[in-house]
């Protein structure tokens, strides 16, 4: 809302119907005449007054009221403007205004110009005169900014909490009016001001901060804040951050900040971004005092991008062009290299390009320059140009600021890597050289996170999680390091749920696992991870270790069925490692009614087993009294033997084969050491019929066997070769039932998976041509089929 001559403008940012119907009808004939005019998303109103009036303004909900008299019945909060000189071409005009809405070109029928109008919502806020400058001028208000551009090529950009009027070749800003702004408060309203910060930089070190200390000593208590602020952007212009803060903490404890002068929590929190504690800063600029005052959004941004947040930092730097011209020089340049680097990492290449073109406007400091050429390749990188990427990273490189020099050097080998000029253990051997040299900054993670990819790569497993643990202990809350964790997480799954690691021998698996298992999934996919080591402790004859995990899981982690299925597992480890009541405790401690018939027919079986191993013969036949699967005939046959009753034991497996003895494929080893083991039977159990019937089917197959000399000895009459049938006999008495057991457990039920701990069981109709070959020479070894020790057994 402003006044040129006779006419009010009203300028609305909504396109909502307006009537001027009573204004135009208006009886005072204060009014002479109402006019409407549409712009873009937005109203004008021209009022033609009889004679100019003061104008006030007020609000009541969401409706303006608009009062024109003789006097002013609510009063328009002023504003000021700050002058920002940064160099000739940088000169800029700063309003501090508090979330400006929109802006609009306005013309002006009846003077023939154009006026950029700035609307805000209440409180009323204006100019409350005119301020000409050479190239602009800054008309009086109501509420709201007017701004009549002199020079074609005047802008006005709005940012969260300032109007920032420029031109691209500078606003031209005499010493005079600098010097008669600058004691007024109304230019004082922005963190810094770029003419005392270069006074603060220039001055005698010694006496300012004498004379600055004083000031804040001298002060009263309840005015001591104002001088206390300027100690700590004096310690700021000088890049002293540590007393910065310190003054800061203590002007902060004693006079909390207020949302009308949050000034010390955003200059606390811009001591914390220069130590690189953006997580502190972050919590100063996120109170709710502060908003988006004082350059707020443009700080979050620095943080972000100090925290390797960058598509955060980018979004936020692209927000605040304008509040980086209101800066003091140092500051806009370190900006502009932070805003640069941002729009790479987020592949913003042609961001990243203006913002190095700007460093051509502002100038660039010697210091600065090594990390700007580090950019400039990564710049060059992105856009194809690798040759001028090369160039920059190794003019990086020979440089003497250390940091610029060890990423110049890391772009280098990895660009040249992807270029194929280096192989592949040349650029291990560079990055351990440089991860040796240089600690303690983002090059060291990123040299190290290459690493890692490139052991993976060559399987050097141990090495990439070694280099994992090395980020995790010198970095541990870099984005970049999250992300190396990460990797190192994907490859641990894939060795060890994926069935990557299958390829490495055991010990080194499970050593690789032990020492890592911080990498270990929560959840199901742990779990299911915890069950694969247990298979590989098992193959290895580390029982006890296998069981003590799966048993952690049964106590800790798994409910219902799951704990049940995992329940029957760790049996049959306590069986392989001859723990019986163990086994039978676990069973019997995870038994329940939902069970699938499979899994419960299972349990039953290894259940049974479990008593035939504690001598319980009769309780453990009973257990599986009524299963008719394969599986449950030879565990009949192992218990009665076990129980020493062998005709019964060689009846049942009789009966597991069935009429094999009708196939004309060979038997298999075990075959015919299970077919032995029955004569054996049917000898002690002195059943001539059984034993009779046993050699009339099996003497064809059994002749061409390398068993035929100790088949002949269990088959004989009795009392026949005695001394040879009581060595048969105790050979076949002492050996091991439960591996088979456990084989033709895995060859009914898959889901025992590895657990068994041996191999699988051959196949009854597989030929056994290596067997009949044996079977025409001499039998030198006539039971060689039952245990190695029975060679000594001679024909």
């Amino acid at each position: 809302i402003f006044r040129r001559a006779d006419t009010v403008w009203l300028v609305f940012d909504s396109a909502a119907s307006i009537d001027l119907h009573a204004l135009q009808s208006e009886t005072s004939n204060t009014i002479k005449s109402a006019q409407l005019i549409s712009l873009p998303d937005g109203q004008v109103v021209r009022l033609k007054l009889e004679r100019p009036r003061l104008t006030s303004v007020s609000t009541e909900g969401t409706t303006w009221i608009v009062r024109l008299g003789d006097t002013i019945v609510e009063p328009t909060r002023p504003l000021g403007v700050a002058r920002n000189v940064a160099g000739s071409a940088r000169a800029t005009a700063t309003i501090p205004f508090d979330q400006p809405r929109r802006l609009y070109r306005v013309a002006d029928p009846e003077i023939g110009d154009t006026l950029l109008v700035v609307t805000a919502l209440a409180p009323a806020r204006g100019f409350l005169k005119g301020q000409d400058f050479v190239e602009f001028s800054l008309l009086a208000s109501t509420q709201g900014v007017v701004v009549q551009p002199i020079a074609d090529d005047v802008s006005v950009d709005l940012s969260a909490d300032k109007i920032v009027i420029a031109r691209p070749s500078g606003l031209t800003l005499s010493g005079a009016m600098m010097g008669s702004e600058r004691n007024s408060a109304a230019f004082r309203p922005v963190v810094f001001d770029p003419q005392l910060w270069g006074f603060d930089k220039q001055s005698n070190f010694t006496e300012r901060q004498y004379k600055l200390i004083a000031a804040a000593a001298d002060a009263g208590e309840a005015k001591r804040a104002a001088p206390r602020m300027e100690l700590a952007r004096f310690y700021l212009s000088r890049e002293m951050f540590v007393e910065a803060k310190g003054v800061l903490d203590i002007a902060i404890a004693d006079e909390r900040p207020t949302a009308e002068n949050p000034t010390g929590l955003v200059l606390r929190a811009i001591a914390n971004i220069m130590l690189n504690r953006p997580d502190e800063a972050l919590k100063e600029l996120n109170d709710r005092l502060v908003g988006d005052q004082f350059d707020a959004p443009l700080w979050r941004a620095f943080a972000y991008a100090r925290q390797g947040k960058w598509p955060e930092a980018r979004n936020g730097f692209r927000n605040v062009e304008a509040s980086i011209a209101t800066l003091p020089i140092e500051l806009q340049q370190l900006a502009l290299k932070e805003a640069m680097r941002a729009a790479i990492e987020v592949r913003d290449f042609s961001g990243a390009t203006d913002k190095l073109h700007e460093f051509e406007t502002i100038g660039m400091p010697r210091h600065m320059q090594p990390a700007v050429l580090v950019l400039t390749g990564r710049l060059a990188h992105g856009l194809g140009k690798n040759e001028d990427a090369l160039k920059a990273f190794r003019a990086a490189a020979e440089t003497a600021d250390r940091p610029a020099a060890a990423q110049g050097q890391l772009r280098e080998i990895a660009l040249r890597y992807g270029l194929g000029d280096l192989k592949h253990n040349e650029v291990i051997s560079e990055l351990e050289t440089l991860t040796a040299l240089w600690r303690g900054d983002e090059t060291e993670i990123e040299a190290l996170q290459m690493l890692a990819r490139l052991y993976t790569e060559e399987n050097r497993y141990r090495d990439a999680f070694y280099v994992m643990r090395t980020a995790l202990r010198a970095h541990p809350n870099s984005e970049m390091t999250r992300r190396i964790q990460e990797e190192a997480a994907v490859t641990f799954d894939s060795l060890f749920l994926a069935g990557k690691g299958d390829a490495l021998p055991a010990i080194d698996a499970l050593s690789l696992f032990y020492d890592f298992r911080e990498l270990t999934p929560i959840g199901r996919r742990g779990d299911e991870m915890i069950r694969r080591l247990a298979d590989r402790l098992v193959s290895v004859d580390l029982l006890y270790q296998a069981s003590e995990l799966l048993q952690h899981q049964i106590d800790n982690r798994l409910q219902v069925a799951a704990r049940s299925q995992v329940a029957t597992r760790v049996a049959v480890i306590y069986l392989m490692d001859r723990k019986p009541d163990k086994a039978l405790g676990v069973l019997k401690a995870t038994r329940m009614a939902e069970l699938s018939t499979e899994l419960r027919t299972l349990r039953l079986l290894l259940e049974a087993r479990a008593l035939s191993d504690m001598k319980r013969t009769d309780l453990a036949l009973e257990v599986i009294a009524n299963i008719d699967r394969r599986e449950a005939i030879r565990l009949r046959a192992d218990i009665l033997w076990a129980g020493k009753r062998y005709g019964e034991s060689a009846e049942q497996i009789e009966l597991l084969y069935g009429e094999r003895w009708k196939d004309f494929e060979p038997l298999g080893e075990e075959e015919r050491a299970d077919i032995l083991r029955a004569a054996i039977g049917y000898a002690l159990a002195e059943d001539s019929i059984g034993l009779g019937r046993l050699r009339e089917k099996y003497t064809p197959k059994m002749t061409e066997a390398p068993d035929r000399r100790a088949f002949e000895v269990a088959t004989a009459p009795f009392g026949a070769n005695a001394s040879e049938f009581r060595e048969v006999a105790k050979m076949v008495a002492t050996s091991d039932t439960l591996g088979t057991f456990l084989r033709e457990m895995r060859a009914g039920y898959p889901e025992l998976g590895a657990m068994s701990g041996v191999a699988p069981a051959p196949s009854r109709n597989a030929p056994q041509k290596a067997a009949a070959a044996k079977a025409k020479s001499a039998d030198a070894t006539p039971t060689g089929s039952i245990l190695p020790d029975r060679r000594k057994l001679k024909r």
